[in-house]
């Protein structure tokens, strides 16, 4: 039996089937920054009782609770399922209070905001419309399971996204330095490919920021400055810095200062952005080899950072049915129009999804296309028939989501000579032992997407006593 949403829509309507709609009940909850407001009805969608406002708080989930238990005893219900729209960061606690004890469902906002829609509401936003949408959304068995993290997978998604902040805020203040080194040293940044990435460079930020004292400390002491600070600087690239110190168009000696200062300032903050980062990478190193994402490490061209980006960004593979479904999830696959038998070219990525897994997804095949022979063909192939660049580097994400997603799941190491067997015997759509076709829609088939089958738990999973009624 197939159903229009999916294995999450297939389970709920089973476990309900059976139930009469006034014995379910729907609970939407709208998180704010400092409160929510929550909206329970039945299947039937008649609202029982009043809309709850609470505080985001230990006390305020407890007045919940209360709210729930009432509900439940009025209605004789026998199934509650709790649905929460995610809102950054702010629905994460109420979230992990909740669902120790409560079937709870994550709802991503462009869901809620197209439920609203089908109601009518379109151009009415209220968190009261937002709570009714979220309503039909649980009925409907929409929603996905909050993920199964346990501590060292929490602890390398924490660190991943620290990480990536970082980088962000390190590109955007080297931009800025490299702007203000302009005013302070004209010409200075024209000496290297990259001023930043260099030794010289660095210790040239740190202790030598003016044309005038370069000059005055001339070529020996240019170099005998740099082996101070362990930094070899040859005789050409000393003459190099120092004619550009002669040729520079100063600023006026006040002005130079006082941008020199705040270049100092600048260089000081960066020096703290690249030691959160160098952190950041060895807290990662650490908690890799406690997730899923270790085995990834026996892919050419993927280390702690890609292998960390990508685990943490895919949490616990086993919440997906198959590598499809993760993708999607990445909001990678192509938007697509079709309409009375007509097709609309051209589509882009739908980009409805995690940020995070997509650009995750797209390193990874970055970096196997560099190292690995069969990625490094396939790209070179999807060129060579004239497909921009960035729709090949897509592409090959695709194909090494696959492969990692595969491995995420058994725990096997990559092997070369296995995977080029699997691409040659077509891989996706193997025969069944006893020679039949695998089943177009069986749960196995949807799993046997990938090199390797059948999945192994990777996640150790606690059971928790739940409060609200769920039919096992």
């Amino acid at each position: 039996m197939r159903f229009i949403g999916g294995v999450t829509q297939q389970e709920y309507v089973e476990r309900t089937r059976e139930f009469a709609p006034s014995q379910c009940l729907a609970v939407g909850i709208d998180v704010g920054k400092r409160d929510a407001l929550a909206l329970i009805a039945d299947h039937h969608g008649q609202v029982v009782g009043q809309p709850i406002v609470f505080a985001l708080s230990e006390p305020g989930a407890r007045d919940l609770e209360v709210a729930l238990d009432s509900a439940v005893l009025a209605c004789e219900a026998r199934s509650v399922r709790i649905g929460i729209e995610t809102a950054g960061h702010y629905h994460r606690p109420l979230l992990s209070r909740l669902a120790s004890a409560h079937d709870v469902v994550e709802l991503n906002p462009a869901q809620v905001k197209a439920a609203r829609e089908a109601q009518g509401s379109a151009k009415i936003k209220t968190d009261l419309r937002d709570c009714a949408a979220i309503v039909d959304l649980v009925i409907s068995g929409m929603g996905w399971r909050p993920q199964q993290r346990d501590a060292a997978m929490t602890a390398q998604l924490a660190w991943t996204l620290l990480r990536a902040r970082r980088v962000k805020a390190r590109t955007a203040l080297s931009n800025q330095l490299l702007g203000t080194l302009d005013l302070v040293f004209p010409g200075l940044d024209g000496c290297f490919d990259s001023l930043l990435a260099t030794k010289i460079g660095g210790v040239l930020l740190h202790h030598l920021l003016d044309p005038d004292q370069m000059l005055d400390l001339g070529e020996h002491g240019l170099q005998q400055l740099a082996a101070e600070h362990d930094v070899q600087l040859r005789a050409p690239k000393a003459r190099q810095l120092l004619g550009t110190a002669r040729d520079a168009l100063r600023l006026p000696v006040g002005e130079r200062a006082c941008r020199a200062a705040v270049l100092g300032t600048d260089v000081a903050l960066l020096d703290a952005i690249n030691a959160d980062i160098i952190r950041a990478e060895a807290e990662l190193a650490r908690v890799l080899p406690q997730t899923p994402a270790a085995v990834l490490l026996s892919l050419p061209g993927v280390a702690t950072v890609r292998a960390s980006n990508y685990g943490a960004a895919l949490g616990d593979p086993l919440r997906f049915t198959n590598a499809d479904q993760a993708y999607r999830i990445a909001g990678m696959h192509p938007s697509t129009y079709d309409s009375a038998g007509s097709t609309r070219g051209g589509q882009t990525l739908s980009r409805r999804g995690s940020p995070e897994l997509r650009a995750a997804i797209i390193e990874l095949g970055k970096g196997l296309a560099q190292r690995d022979e069969h990625f490094a063909t396939y790209r070179a192939g999807l060129l060579a028939r004239r497909m921009p660049p960035l729709k090949a580097n897509i592409a090959t994400g695709h194909k090494a989501h696959r492969l990692a997603f595969s491995l995420m799941r058994t725990g096997n190491e990559y092997d070369p000579d296995r995977y080029a067997g699997s691409l040659s015997s077509g891989g996706e759509r193997r025969q069944q032992a006893t020679g039949g076709p695998v089943k177009k829609y069986d749960r196995e088939a949807a799993c046997r997407h990938d090199v390797t089958h059948p999945p192994s738990t990777t996640v150790p999973r606690q059971n928790s006593t739940r409060k609200t009624p769920l039919v096992t």
